[in-house]
């Protein structure tokens, strides 16, 4: 089985500022989904201009996160789109991931912008809107880690909103039974998390960022959404 990581992560020509070290935390994240069997890993440096030949190269996609914006007049963005959109069109299991979920809704009929409530960070507490067969084990609330500005604020159409709250309203879609994304970061490990909360510091109100830094105390229920996207690609 061959797994295609989409990572627009590196917008940059060199490394640095994070990119690699994202680069190898997607991975182990990629492989904790699929721990029992063997498979493949491409990794697509997309922000790079390094896009597969054909969505049929890999049988289940990812796209990663990015301090990118979807609405961005950039070339590899209106690539990622195009691609986006194929993935679709040809019904390929893809799961999004922030920039990813952004991408999905981009491509498909949806909007994104930079939203008027500022920062979404640190690990914050949201609803399941609409349980699903595959969502084992389920509660009506889930906490991840977030780092975001821009939201989806107009869903594809056809999408389920499975998870939202008063501050984000759609962070879980779902479009047919091949597509599947979040806004919250499972695959972000809390150092890197508080890495790029303490860069953006200047960036954000004083208090934000205080609560979001008390806020990786709390749980984290990255494993549980794991165990969600092992029985949605494997099972629809």
């Amino acid at each position: 089985m061959n797994i295609g990581i989409l990572n627009a992560y590196h917008f940059e020509q060199v490394p640095g500022n994070y990119q690699e070290e994202y680069s190898q935390i997607f991975i182990e994240f990629v492989k904790s989904v699929f721990p029992d069997k063997k498979t493949n890993i491409i990794e697509y440096k997309v922000a790079l201009g390094n896009f597969p030949k054909s969505v049929s190269e890999c049988d289940i996609w990812f796209i990663t996160g990015s301090p990118k914006s979807v609405y961005e007049d950039i070339t590899w963005i209106h690539q990622l789109t195009d691609f986006t959109k194929k993935l679709h069109a040809n019904k390929k299991k893809l799961v999004g991931i922030c920039f990813g979920h952004q991408m999905v809704a981009h491509a498909l009929g949806g909007k994104v912008l930079k939203s008027a409530r500022g920062w979404g960070v640190g690990i914050r507490e949201f609803n399941i809107t609409q349980k699903q067969t595959w969502m084992t084990p389920v509660d009506n609330k889930m906490s991840l880690i977030f780092s975001h500005q821009d939201q989806v604020e107009i869903p594809p159409p056809n999408a389920k909103l499975l998870a939202g709250d008063e501050f984000c309203s759609y962070q879980m879609l779902q479009i047919g039974e091949h597509i599947l994304s979040f806004q919250g970061h499972p695959e972000f490990t809390e150092k890197f998390a508080k890495d790029r909360l303490n860069s953006r510091k200047q960036l954000m109100p004083l208090e934000t960022y205080q609560t979001a830094l008390d806020s990786f105390k709390n749980k984290n229920d990255s494993k549980q959404l794991i165990a969600w996207i092992q029985k949605f690609v494997n099972n629809n």
